[in-house]
């Protein structure tokens, strides 16, 4: 209600109109102005009584609950996938080069020879593998 809608009444001494409605009365008056958000459910949809809202399942000590992950993937995309990763992480003996043209031992055997740094095969990291570098390249 508005202040044009309170009911005031006449005051005998002062000969004002004041509101003589007690401080309930006033509550209720100021929540029925404010706006109400309109519920999305009805009460009876909300509280169900003689309903448990935690159930537990029947399960026994024994029982061990599992969460198996699906594949909906065929066995052969599967098999594909598997093949594709493998593919993409085993590293090449040999690298496809054009062919080495022969070396020619040094005219000059006492010269000290120089090592070829050349990386003869990639391995990913974590696997132990023997890179040959050096004279042994040059023989």
């Amino acid at each position: 209600m508005g202040k044009e809608d309170t009911p005031l009444q006449m005051d005998m001494f002062s000969g004002e109109l004041v509101d003589n409605r007690t401080r309930q009365q006033k509550r209720q008056d100021k929540a029925r102005e404010q706006p109400r958000q309109i519920e999305m459910f009805s009460q009876r949809e909300i509280a169900q009584f003689g309903v448990n809202p935690n159930p537990l399942m029947p399960l026994s000590p024994n029982t061990r609950l599992l969460l198996i992950p699906e594949d909906p993937r065929t066995e052969e995309e599967i098999e594909q996938d598997r093949q594709q990763e493998a593919e993409k992480r085993t590293a090449r003996m040999f690298a496809e080069t054009p062919p080495a043209q022969k070396t020619k031992p040094p005219e000059n055997a006492d010269a000290e020879l120089v090592p070829d740094t050349t990386t003869l095969a990639l391995v990913p990291r974590g696997v132990v593998a023997v890179v040959v570098y050096g004279y042994f390249s040059q023989i």
